[in-house]
Protein backbone atom coordinates (compact mmCIF):
# COMPACT_ATOMS: atom_id res chain seq x y z
CA UNK A 1 0.00 0.00 0.00
CA UNK A 2 1.26 3.39 -0.63
CA UNK A 3 -0.47 6.50 0.04
CA UNK A 4 0.13 10.13 0.44
CA UNK A 5 -2.57 12.88 1.23
CA UNK A 6 -1.19 16.00 0.24
CA UNK A 7 -3.48 19.35 0.51
CA UNK A 8 -0.16 22.12 -0.69
CA UNK A 9 3.02 21.50 -1.34
CA UNK A 10 5.25 19.42 0.35
CA UNK A 11 5.59 20.97 3.70
CA UNK A 12 9.31 20.82 5.24
CA UNK A 13 9.09 19.70 9.02
CA UNK A 14 8.61 22.33 11.58
CA UNK A 15 11.27 23.87 13.57
CA UNK A 16 11.88 23.19 16.84
CA UNK A 17 10.23 25.40 18.80
CA UNK A 18 12.71 27.72 21.43
CA UNK A 19 10.10 27.30 24.06
CA UNK A 20 9.33 24.60 26.26
CA UNK A 21 6.45 23.65 24.20
CA UNK A 22 6.50 19.83 22.68
CA UNK A 23 5.63 20.80 18.77
CA UNK A 24 7.84 18.12 16.61
CA UNK A 25 8.16 14.37 18.20
CA UNK A 26 9.81 11.02 16.79
CA UNK A 27 8.67 8.17 17.76
CA UNK A 28 10.33 5.69 14.70
CA UNK A 29 11.40 1.86 15.17
CA UNK A 30 9.71 1.58 18.93
CA UNK A 31 7.78 -1.76 18.38
CA UNK A 32 4.76 0.47 18.81
CA UNK A 33 1.28 -1.56 18.10
CA UNK A 34 -2.38 -1.41 18.43
CA UNK A 35 -2.11 -0.31 22.16
CA UNK A 36 0.34 2.34 22.03
CA UNK A 37 -1.43 3.55 18.93
CA UNK A 38 -4.70 3.79 21.00
CA UNK A 39 -2.97 5.16 23.63
CA UNK A 40 -1.38 8.04 21.16
CA UNK A 41 -4.72 8.78 19.82
CA UNK A 42 -6.30 9.24 22.79
CA UNK A 43 -3.39 11.94 24.16
CA UNK A 44 -3.90 13.55 20.10
CA UNK A 45 -7.59 14.51 20.86
CA UNK A 46 -6.28 16.39 23.91
CA UNK A 47 -2.89 17.68 22.58
CA UNK A 48 -3.17 21.74 21.24
CA UNK A 49 0.71 22.12 20.70
CA UNK A 50 1.88 18.95 18.26
CA UNK A 51 2.26 20.16 15.15
CA UNK A 52 4.82 17.33 13.45
CA UNK A 53 4.54 13.94 14.42
CA UNK A 54 7.27 11.16 12.87
CA UNK A 55 5.53 7.93 13.84
CA UNK A 56 7.50 5.34 11.63
CA UNK A 57 8.41 1.73 11.44
CA UNK A 58 6.12 0.64 14.14
CA UNK A 59 3.35 -2.11 14.01
CA UNK A 60 0.34 -0.40 14.01
CA UNK A 61 -2.41 -2.31 12.54
CA UNK A 62 -6.07 -1.19 11.13
CA UNK A 63 -7.36 -0.80 14.77
CA UNK A 64 -4.14 1.39 15.44
CA UNK A 65 -5.02 3.25 12.14
CA UNK A 66 -8.57 3.38 13.16
CA UNK A 67 -7.56 4.67 16.48
CA UNK A 68 -5.44 7.44 15.33
CA UNK A 69 -8.38 8.53 12.33
CA UNK A 70 -11.09 9.58 15.49
CA UNK A 71 -8.39 11.33 16.56
CA UNK A 72 -7.46 13.27 13.52
CA UNK A 73 -11.03 14.72 12.98
CA UNK A 74 -10.46 16.46 16.62
CA UNK A 75 -6.76 17.53 16.52
CA UNK A 76 -6.65 20.96 15.57
CA UNK A 77 -3.05 21.80 15.95
CA UNK A 78 -1.51 18.81 14.14
CA UNK A 79 0.07 19.51 10.20
CA UNK A 80 2.09 16.41 9.37
CA UNK A 81 1.86 12.93 10.04
CA UNK A 82 4.18 10.35 9.22
CA UNK A 83 2.72 6.93 9.45
CA UNK A 84 4.92 4.73 6.76
CA UNK A 85 6.00 1.41 7.22
CA UNK A 86 3.37 -0.01 9.64
CA UNK A 87 0.96 -3.23 9.13
CA UNK A 88 -2.10 -0.73 8.41
CA UNK A 89 -4.74 -2.46 5.62
CA UNK A 90 -7.62 -1.04 3.19
CA UNK A 91 -10.02 -0.09 6.31
CA UNK A 92 -7.34 1.98 8.54
CA UNK A 93 -6.25 3.94 5.47
CA UNK A 94 -9.65 4.63 4.08
CA UNK A 95 -10.33 6.08 7.91
CA UNK A 96 -7.64 8.21 7.82
CA UNK A 97 -8.10 9.66 3.98
CA UNK A 98 -11.60 10.63 5.42
CA UNK A 99 -9.90 11.93 8.76
CA UNK A 100 -7.70 13.94 6.08
CA UNK A 101 -10.64 15.39 4.56
CA UNK A 102 -12.12 16.47 7.37
CA UNK A 103 -9.16 18.22 9.26
CA UNK A 104 -8.46 21.66 7.43
CA UNK A 105 -5.40 21.88 9.72
CA UNK A 106 -3.64 18.56 8.36
CA UNK A 107 -1.09 19.73 5.52
CA UNK A 108 0.52 16.17 5.21
CA UNK A 109 -0.52 12.81 6.12
CA UNK A 110 2.51 10.07 5.19
CA UNK A 111 1.15 6.23 4.75
CA UNK A 112 3.71 4.77 2.26
CA UNK A 113 4.72 1.23 2.20
CA UNK A 114 2.56 -0.77 4.55
CA UNK A 115 3.75 -3.77 5.41
CA UNK A 116 1.33 -6.69 4.77
CA UNK A 117 0.89 -8.10 8.37
CA UNK A 118 2.19 -12.23 7.64
CA UNK A 119 5.43 -10.63 7.25
CA UNK A 120 5.69 -10.32 11.04
CA UNK A 121 3.43 -13.01 11.64
CA UNK A 122 5.27 -15.64 10.21
CA UNK A 123 8.46 -14.87 12.57
CA UNK A 124 9.14 -17.54 15.22
CA UNK A 125 9.72 -16.74 18.78
CA UNK A 126 13.21 -18.23 19.19
CA UNK A 127 14.09 -20.26 22.38
CA UNK A 128 16.14 -18.83 25.16
CA UNK A 129 18.36 -20.26 26.69
CA UNK A 130 16.36 -19.63 29.90
CA UNK A 131 13.52 -21.43 27.88
CA UNK A 132 15.62 -24.61 27.56
CA UNK A 133 16.81 -25.04 31.11
CA UNK A 134 13.18 -24.68 32.26
CA UNK A 135 12.07 -27.40 30.04
CA UNK A 136 14.95 -29.48 30.75
CA UNK A 137 14.37 -28.94 34.38
CA UNK A 138 10.47 -30.14 34.04
CA UNK A 139 11.54 -33.41 32.13
CA UNK A 140 13.93 -34.31 35.11
CA UNK A 141 12.06 -32.83 38.07
CA UNK A 142 8.96 -35.00 38.21
CA UNK A 143 6.76 -31.58 39.00
CA UNK A 144 3.23 -32.44 40.51
CA UNK A 145 0.02 -31.77 39.00
CA UNK A 146 -2.47 -30.02 41.16
CA UNK A 147 -5.45 -31.86 39.66
CA UNK A 148 -4.14 -35.65 40.53
CA UNK A 149 -2.29 -37.05 43.73
CA UNK A 150 0.23 -38.37 41.56
CA UNK A 151 4.23 -37.02 40.61
CA UNK A 152 4.82 -37.42 36.62
CA UNK A 153 7.66 -39.58 36.44
CA UNK A 154 10.94 -37.85 36.07
CA UNK A 155 13.50 -38.90 33.36
CA UNK A 156 17.24 -39.38 33.88
CA UNK A 157 19.01 -36.45 32.20
CA UNK A 158 20.15 -38.24 29.44
CA UNK A 159 17.13 -39.56 28.40
CA UNK A 160 15.92 -35.66 28.96
CA UNK A 161 19.25 -34.77 26.56
CA UNK A 162 18.11 -36.84 23.54
CA UNK A 163 14.69 -35.79 23.87
CA UNK A 164 15.76 -31.83 23.78
CA UNK A 165 18.27 -32.67 21.49
CA UNK A 166 15.14 -33.69 19.00
CA UNK A 167 12.83 -31.65 19.20
CA UNK A 168 11.42 -28.75 17.32
CA UNK A 169 12.49 -26.67 20.38
CA UNK A 170 14.38 -24.03 18.27
CA UNK A 171 16.80 -21.56 19.70
CA UNK A 172 18.54 -19.27 17.15
CA UNK A 173 19.15 -16.00 15.82
CA UNK A 174 17.24 -13.41 13.39
CA UNK A 175 17.77 -10.08 11.65
CA UNK A 176 15.21 -7.63 10.50
CA UNK A 177 15.63 -4.54 7.84
CA UNK A 178 12.28 -2.57 7.16
CA UNK A 179 13.22 0.29 5.10
CA UNK A 180 14.11 0.99 1.34
CA UNK A 181 17.58 0.36 -0.09
CA UNK A 182 19.23 2.20 -3.06
CA UNK A 183 22.35 0.26 -3.63
CA UNK A 184 24.34 -2.59 -3.14
CA UNK A 185 26.23 -2.01 -0.36
CA UNK A 186 27.49 -4.62 2.03
CA UNK A 187 26.14 -2.48 5.16
CA UNK A 188 23.03 -3.32 3.56
CA UNK A 189 23.23 -7.37 3.53
CA UNK A 190 20.86 -8.71 5.48
CA UNK A 191 23.09 -11.33 7.42
CA UNK A 192 23.50 -13.56 10.95
CA UNK A 193 26.35 -14.96 12.52
CA UNK A 194 25.65 -18.08 14.05
CA UNK A 195 26.08 -18.66 17.89
CA UNK A 196 27.45 -21.66 19.96
CA UNK A 197 24.68 -23.64 21.38
CA UNK A 198 23.52 -23.45 25.48
CA UNK A 199 26.04 -23.71 27.74
CA UNK A 200 28.72 -23.53 24.51
CA UNK A 201 27.60 -26.87 23.30
CA UNK A 202 27.67 -27.05 19.18
CA UNK A 203 24.94 -25.83 17.31
CA UNK A 204 23.06 -27.39 14.66
CA UNK A 205 21.13 -25.49 12.17
CA UNK A 206 17.95 -26.63 11.81
CA UNK A 207 16.64 -24.26 8.83
CA UNK A 208 17.01 -21.08 7.28
CA UNK A 209 13.82 -18.79 6.87
CA UNK A 210 14.25 -15.87 4.37
CA UNK A 211 11.27 -13.65 4.03
CA UNK A 212 11.08 -10.24 2.02
CA UNK A 213 7.68 -7.98 1.27
CA UNK A 214 8.21 -6.08 -1.95
CA UNK A 215 5.22 -3.99 -1.32
CA UNK A 216 3.76 -2.31 -4.11
CA UNK A 217 6.24 0.98 -4.90
CA UNK A 218 5.80 2.64 -8.43
CA UNK A 219 9.50 1.42 -9.45
CA UNK A 220 8.99 -2.06 -8.69
CA UNK A 221 10.09 -4.88 -11.34
CA UNK A 222 7.61 -7.42 -10.34
CA UNK A 223 11.13 -9.05 -8.54
CA UNK A 224 11.21 -11.00 -5.82
CA UNK A 225 14.88 -12.56 -6.36
CA UNK A 226 17.68 -12.91 -3.57
CA UNK A 227 20.52 -14.74 -2.85
CA UNK A 228 20.81 -16.90 0.11
CA UNK A 229 24.91 -17.57 1.41
CA UNK A 230 26.53 -19.06 4.14
CA UNK A 231 29.88 -17.96 4.73
CA UNK A 232 32.73 -19.40 7.10
CA UNK A 233 35.02 -18.00 9.51
CA UNK A 234 37.35 -16.67 6.66
CA UNK A 235 34.42 -15.56 4.40
CA UNK A 236 34.24 -18.51 1.80
CA UNK A 237 30.96 -19.41 0.17
CA UNK A 238 30.18 -22.67 1.74
CA UNK A 239 26.41 -22.66 0.71
CA UNK A 240 24.72 -20.84 -2.07
CA UNK A 241 21.14 -21.06 -3.44
CA UNK A 242 19.30 -18.09 -5.75
CA UNK A 243 15.60 -17.83 -5.01
CA UNK A 244 12.71 -16.43 -6.34
CA UNK A 245 9.83 -17.28 -3.59
CA UNK A 246 8.71 -15.17 -1.02
CA UNK A 247 9.80 -17.75 2.04
CA UNK A 248 12.75 -19.94 1.15
CA UNK A 249 13.45 -23.10 3.95
CA UNK A 250 16.61 -24.38 3.46
CA UNK A 251 18.14 -27.27 5.63
CA UNK A 252 22.14 -26.88 5.96
CA UNK A 253 23.87 -30.00 7.63
CA UNK A 254 27.41 -28.50 7.29
CA UNK A 255 27.12 -24.65 8.96
CA UNK A 256 28.91 -24.67 11.84
CA UNK A 257 29.04 -21.81 14.84
CA UNK A 258 31.01 -18.25 13.75
CA UNK A 259 29.64 -18.91 10.32
CA UNK A 260 27.32 -16.20 8.54
CA UNK A 261 24.48 -16.55 6.90
CA UNK A 262 23.76 -13.78 4.92
CA UNK A 263 20.54 -12.78 2.01
CA UNK A 264 21.88 -11.11 -0.84
CA UNK A 265 20.26 -8.35 -2.31
CA UNK A 266 18.53 -8.65 -5.54
CA UNK A 267 18.71 -5.93 -8.48
CA UNK A 268 15.15 -4.52 -6.93
CA UNK A 269 16.39 -4.42 -3.62
CA UNK A 270 15.58 -0.61 -3.48
CA UNK A 271 11.92 -2.00 -3.69
CA UNK A 272 12.02 -4.11 -0.49
CA UNK A 273 10.45 -2.48 2.31
CA UNK A 274 10.51 -5.39 4.61
CA UNK A 275 13.21 -7.88 5.07
CA UNK A 276 13.79 -10.70 7.55
CA UNK A 277 16.52 -13.47 7.99
CA UNK A 278 15.50 -16.25 10.87
CA UNK A 279 18.27 -18.99 11.40
CA UNK A 280 16.81 -21.67 13.75
CA UNK A 281 19.49 -23.97 15.68
CA UNK A 282 18.87 -27.21 17.13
Amino acid sequence: MRIRLEKLERGRLPRHSKSNTLTWLKLNRNCIGEDGARAIADALKVNSTLRCFLLKQNQIGDAGGQAIAEALKVNTRLTDLFLEDHLIGDAGAQAITEAFKMNPKLVNVFVYDQINPLALSLLPRLATADDLQTVFCLLTSGPALEDQSTFLPALPAEIADIIMDEAQYWQGVQHIKRCQFDDDSLEHILKVTLPQGVNGNSIRVKAIQALRDMGNGFNSNGSSGFDLIVRDEQGAVRYECAAEATIVDSTLVSARVGWQVQVQPSKSARDVVFESLVVKCM
